[in-house]
């Protein structure tokens, strides 16, 4: 099925992709060597086993950006775009133009948010990351993440 695949990747499906794999994701952590002790990293990202290794590589090719690699966990690949500027002029104008229709839209929708807070130096200020991490607690589906990002917002708080 694959090798049939060789013409560049339709939007739609990358989008229909996207919603049934894809993520956007936002990581909060402490680093000493930031201004405010704080990193924010988005990122966009898509996994399949190793196995559709030559989809990740088409997208890779759709999006002229990001990179692939193996995830540590399973025996899955990544394909990561966590570029500011990408995410910016790559990424988000084609969710914009071919939009997600499902659950997954919300979170888009957030990470749009954060990354142009982002690129006004936001996240390089105490209220900036304070707005960022307000934003992230919504995007977190899982409890031990919003339990970890609900320290971080009480540290922030002090």
């Amino acid at each position: 099925m694959l090798k049939d695949m060789s013409n560049k990747l339709n939007p739609f499906f990358v989008t229909g992709f996207t919603e049934g794999e894809g993520s956007f994701y936002v990581a909060v952590y402490p680093r000493q060597k930031n201004k405010i002790g704080w990193e924010v990293r988005p990122s966009f990202s898509l996994s399949q086993n190793k196995r559709d290794k030559t989809l990740l590589y088409m997208l890779k090719d759709f999006f002229a950006s990001g990179t692939i690699r193996p995830n540590r966990k399973d025996n899955t690949l990544k394909y990561e775009v966590r570029d500011l500027n990408s995410l910016k002029n790559i990424i988000i104008p084609h969710f914009d133009s071919y939009p997600l229709r499902g659950k997954k839209k919300d979170d888009f929708i957030i990470f749009r948010h954060i990354v142009f807070l982002m690129l006004r130096e936001g996240h390089l200020t105490k209220q900036g990351l304070k707005q960022i991490v307000d934003l992230v607690v919504k995007m977190a589906k899982h409890p031990y993440r919003q339990e970890s990002l609900t320290k971080i917002q009480a540290l922030l708080n002090e």
